[in-house]
């Protein structure tokens, strides 16, 4: 049995598939810990076919694009369309997962982490924002863009850059004080983007809902990650265009507001994980009304201190830099 500690968060991960286990362990290569007391989340990995006969004929609560949701007293049975079998015990946090699909094993206990790890960031006041975030010796830029509009290209371009340090390619954490937090996860490359990366730091990933990608491992630019907090500086609201040309220009902080709203607050682009928290109508909502008055606290805090740009992104990679350059100090 192995771990990760995610700011305060103990996670065990243990079972008979290592090789699920090992690309787990890559994937939170930054907060790999040994176990220290009991944990508060485990993941349990079963090299099997899916026991679908153990619950005899449930039926379903909801239905997601990846799999059909039941549950039975304190038990949430997930069932990956025949493919793989998760049974969550949520008084003891304990995901078990069973099946035969290396790929789809593997995506479901990463995603199942992702939702716990984003619960217990929301209850410490430490939500996530959907945005690259970056580090400079002038405080912190944080770059929004929607899911494939260009976090990772300007990712892999800052970690190649002396003096710009990486919070993290998709996800930083916010706090009430207007800081951006490390959250650094593997950075997902599309294959034409991989040239001139190292080889032995890329990971093939296929996906439920998606077409494959690659996962340049944290171990590759570990060195290019900031550990402390960093004031936020700058708010970037990234949007694409068809030019050749990078385009940097000043917004009110009004201009923010709805993109926060988005990123933030609501978290659109950020994974979930409905399909562990099961809807139970009006206590459901309130139950998730304080993570959305922290988040908007702590979105609040971000547009008190930052200068708010907007960044237009061409087609032409360098250029697109080249316009943000000004905000790294560059």
């Amino acid at each position: 049995m192995t771990g990760l500690s995610v700011y305060g968060l103990r996670v065990s991960l243990a079972g008979d598939w290592p090789e699920v286990l090992a690309q787990l362990l890559l994937d939170f290569a930054w907060f790999r810990a040994e176990p220290s007391g009991p944990p508060d989340v485990e993941v349990q990995v079963e090299r099997r076919p899916p026991d679908f006969g153990a619950f005899g004929p449930l039926e379903a609560s909801f239905v997601t694009p990846r799999n059909v949701v039941y549950e039975e007293g304190g038990l949430t049975v997930i069932d990956y369309f025949g493919r793989a079998l998760s049974v969550l015990d949520r008084a003891r946090g304990k995901l078990t997962i069973q099946g035969e699909d290396e790929h789809l094993v593997h995506e479901a206990a990463y995603l199942f982490l992702l939702s716990r790890i984003g619960e217990h960031l929301d209850r410490i006041g430490l939500p996530r924002l959907h945005a690259l975030g970056l580090a400079t010796p002038n405080g912190a830029v944080a770059v929004m863009l929607p899911s494939g509009g260009g976090k990772s290209t300007l990712a892999l371009r800052a970690i190649e850059t002396d003096g710009v340090g990486l919070l993290s390619e998709d996800s930083p954490l916010m706090d009430r004080q207007g800081r951006l937090h490390p959250f650094p996860l593997r950075i997902g490359v599309n294959e034409s983007s991989a040239e001139g990366l190292p080889a032995d730091k890329l990971r093939r990933l296929q996906r439920m809902e998606f077409h494959p990608k690659l996962a340049l491992e944290v171990e590759a630019f570990a060195d290019r990650i900031v550990a402390e907090p960093r004031a936020v500086a700058h708010l970037v609201l990234g949007q694409r265009s068809l030019g050749t040309v990078g385009r940097l220009e000043p917004l009110p902080r009004r201009a923010a507001v709805g993109t926060l709203l988005r990123e933030a607050v609501v978290g659109v682009g950020l994974y979930q994980g409905m399909e562990f928290v099961l809807q139970r109508g009006a206590v459901d909502t309130l139950r998730h009304g304080r993570p959305a008055a922290m988040r908007s606290a702590a979105s609040a805090a971000l547009l008190r201190r930052a200068k708010v740009w907007r960044l237009t992104l061409g087609r032409d990679h360098e250029d697109n830099w080249r316009a943000l350059a000004p905000l790294l100090g560059l």
